[in-house]
């Protein structure tokens, strides 16, 4: 978490001064913006608003509500509501800090004059796959886990790349927003890992080695 944290911190220091980090802002927006076509419109209208942040904490309160009820548990609905309502809050508060305008207003094909780092919607996306997997799928088996964060991992993309598209966020944006979900992942997972765990038995036990066979 602490090197997320640090890369976060190091985007947020650019994106502010205007460092050469964001040197490819303004060309891929402009890339976009010249290559854009009806059915693409209106993908990436329904995937931004299946993304919004509204949309990802009603999706986390269900979800949660959800797997708390299966595993007769109230600790998942509190971390997976936690963990997204968190990263919202804490998209909020960096974007008053860092105060960086949205593109302009020819640029987007959606209105939003709000200020634009870190993405909101790639925030919410990110910690609310992000939880969810990490309680759904901590324990199964590497393969699984493996396919679950590949899968969550293009779901962060396509949102990503639907805020440029739609020219309402510059790239640097949607990167900084994923790694923030991912910040708060990492904690709700750990704090998961925690609660989840017996009291002195190891975070992730093992099988122990087969010695021999008892009786016959």
């Amino acid at each position: 978490m602490s090197v997320l944290t640090l890369i976060l911190a190091v985007l947020c220091v650019q994106v502010h001064d205007g460092g050469p980090l964001t040197g490819a802002d303004v060309p891929v927006t402009s890339w976009v913006a010249g290559h854009r076509s009806v059915a693409l419109d209106h993908a990436a209208l329904l995937v931004t608003d299946l993304g919004s942040p509204v949309a990802t904490v009603a999706l986390a309160v269900i979800c949660g509500i959800a797997i708390a009820w299966r595993r007769r548990s109230g600790i998942p609905a509190v971390l997976v509501i936690g963990t997204v309502g968190a990263a919202a809050a804490a998209s909020t508060a960096l974007k008053l800090v860092v105060e960086r305008s949205r593109p302009a207003l020819d640029l987007q094909e959606v209105l939003e004059t709000d200020y634009s780092f870190p993405s909101g919607h790639v925030t919410g996306t990110a910690a609310l796959l992000g939880i969810t997997a990490a309680i759904l799928l901590g324990r199964r088996h590497r393969l699984v886990r493996v396919c679950g964060a590949t899968v969550i991992g293009c779901g962060v993309v396509v949102v990503a790349a639907t805020r440029v598209y739609l020219g309402v966020h510059w790239l640097t944006d949607v990167v900084a927003g994923a790694i923030l979900g991912a910040v708060f992942v990492t904690v709700g997972a750990a704090a998961y890992e925690r609660l989840h765990t017996p009291p002195g038995a190891p975070a992730r036990s093992k099988p122990l080695p087969a010695v021999g066979r008892v009786g016959g």
